[in-house]
């Protein structure tokens, strides 16, 4: 066990980089808070599924980050604590963390617990993909912004669900893994990439919100966390996007001097080819059929809807 002043003193702080200034090593690690923090993906995928989403949703969002933050900074102190010596990491396994597991918990238990670790993972994961896939055919009209002509977005007439973009993203999310075998720098980039992609995937609505706020065309319709047009929301929205592109600056540089073809992060490789591909796609065909999302819900039917429930839930209570 390391005692209270490596954790969080001055020696605990080794730089490994070969080459990198301890201030940028320290950057580094950033890694593992964004996957901490990016938690309030999750929670957000709820808004579909509550009633008073305006209201349960930002909630929950704003308790996870919370939450998991403290939960994650606990972890983190945990796995500093019974990480042991530190050239012994990332041991045979490549993973510190399951060096840490088989070092405290021994070679069984650590192998049980990461089993049931991943597969809960996997589990969670293709459940938000296969969530996310049947919201846009519903919201799309089984259109998923796929060259596909459609046929991802077929439901089942039997089970009421989209088993082909379900089977689509269960099968695709195991390609990673298997890519693993080959190449464990290419899987790596590829899991940087996510918390890069995640991130991004959130400020882009919010500097749109704040470039075209008075387009003829955009009908804001603020709710009930909203900040108003004043200081404390232009602040909060430029501190978010400032620090999410600074984060994804840091998180796409290469750990390791000198760069080689075999610790070069090709987290950044990997976002411009998306990037460019997708673009590529939709200015050749995706522009034609690729509208916006439209709801098939009437205003009047969703009001009439929740004045119903209100009723049922007063009468039960």
């Amino acid at each position: 066990m390391h005692s209270g002043s490596y954790i969080f003193g001055s020696e605990g702080i080794v730089n490994q980089t070969g080459g990198w200034n301890d201030g940028l090593a320290f950057l580094f690690g950033l890694l593992s808070v964004q996957w901490t923090m990016t938690d309030y993906d999750a929670t957000a995928h709820i808004s579909e599924e509550v009633l008073r989403a305006a209201y349960a949703a930002p909630a929950a969002i704003f308790i996870s980050v919370i939450g998991t933050g403290v939960l994650g900074w606990l972890l983190n102190i945990v796995l500093m604590l019974c990480s042991g010596p530190l050239e012994n990491l990332p041991g045979a396994s490549q993973s510190a963390f399951l060096e840490i597991m088989v070092l405290r918990m021994g070679k069984t238990g650590s192998l049980i617990l990461w089993a049931c670790i991943r597969l809960l993972l996997s589990i969670f994961k293709v459940t938000i993909a296969s969530s996310l896939q049947f919201t846009g055919i519903r919201l799309l009209h089984g259109v998923l912004c796929l060259p596909d002509r459609g046929y991802f977005g077929q439901v089942s007439v039997r089970t009421k669900t989209p088993l082909r973009a379900i089977w689509f993203t269960t099968l695709f999310s195991i390609l990673p893994v298997l890519l693993d075998f080959a190449s464990p720098v290419a899987v790596n980039a590829i899991f940087s990439l996510a918390a890069i992609a995640l991130d991004m995937s959130y400020i882009i609505p919010i500097f749109l919100r704040r470039v075209f706020e008075s387009h003829p065309e955009v009908r804001f319709k603020p709710g009930p966390f909203y900040m108003g047009q004043g200081i404390l929301g232009w602040v909060v929205n430029i501190n978010c996007i400032l620090w999410t592109l600074f984060v994804s600056v840091i998180l796409s540089i290469p750990t390791v001097l000198p760069v080689t073809k075999d610790n070069m992060n090709y987290a950044s490789v990997i976002t411009g080819g998306v990037i460019i591909l997708s673009g590529v796609w939709f200015v050749i065909g995706g522009h034609r059929h690729y509208q916006g999302p439209s709801s098939i819900v009437h205003e009047e039917d969703l009001i009439e809807t929740i004045s119903v429930r209100d009723k049922s839930v007063g009468s039960v209570s």
